[in-house]
């Protein structure tokens, strides 16, 4: 597998068409109702998405039955998980799930939480992701380093950054919002086609003792 790369924060069926085109793994829905990239089940369940590649729903503290009707209706693949969700609730809700950490408040032991994977993000109280706010990179490979689990890294990605960020930290994959964008859930063309290829090129760069594990 060489990286992987998830599109986010996609609100128009003229940008999932895009992301599919450039290659994306995995596509982001944002369903927490107090984003400005908010979307509906019904929206994302009727945008043509081919089936090899993953429907991720982004939620917030928001109740487990709620998060299971949205995943069921839109044909989500799983979701991602940006508030105070502990191991309890994840195992409630009994979906395929990643969950989101920030460096300043991140729990004890993430790596046992029952997820498939790890976001690692620089979301503030207020806006947990699609900030824009650059992650520290040298804090961001430490705790890469010592996780035995997959990690994302997102967090202020940009085509033009993504690459040195993937050589610092050596994530499984990235995932950008924000910097493809020209205004919140508005994705540019010519920046999503060139963060894929960017990321891409970067994660073929990497010495195969550091490549990602599939």
């Amino acid at each position: 597998m060489n990286g992987f790369v998830k599109l986010c924060g996609l609100t128009r069926s003229s940008d999932v068409r895009l992301a599919v085109e450039a290659g994306a793994d995995a596509l982001g829905f944002v369903f927490w109702p107090k984003s400005p990239r908010h979307v509906t089940a019904k929206q994302v369940g009727a945008w043509d998405i081919p089936s090899d590649r993953l429907k991720v729903g982004v939620f917030v503290d928001q109740p487990v039955e709620a998060v299971q009707e949205i995943f069921d209706s839109a044909g989500l693949s799983l979701v991602q998980l940006h508030g105070s969700e502990d191991a309890d609730y994840i195992r409630r809700l009994n979906r395929p799930a990643w969950k989101a950490l920030h460096l300043d408040r991140c729990p004890e032991n993430p790596e046992t939480l029952p997820v498939e994977a790890l976001l690692m993000d620089s979301g503030t109280v207020e806006m947990p992701g699609g900030t824009g706010i650059e992650v520290d990179l040298a804090r961001a490979a430490a705790f890469v380093a010592q996780i035995p689990a997959k990690v994302l890294l997102a967090g202020g990605l940009k085509a033009d950054t993504v690459g040195r960020a993937i050589h610092a930290v050596r994530p499984y994959g990235v995932d950008v919002s924000s910097g493809i964008e020209t205004a919140p859930g508005i994705k540019h063309p010519e920046q999503l086609a060139e963060f894929v290829r960017q990321a891409r090129k970067a994660f073929a760069s990497l010495s195969p003792q550091s490549k990602p594990i599939s």
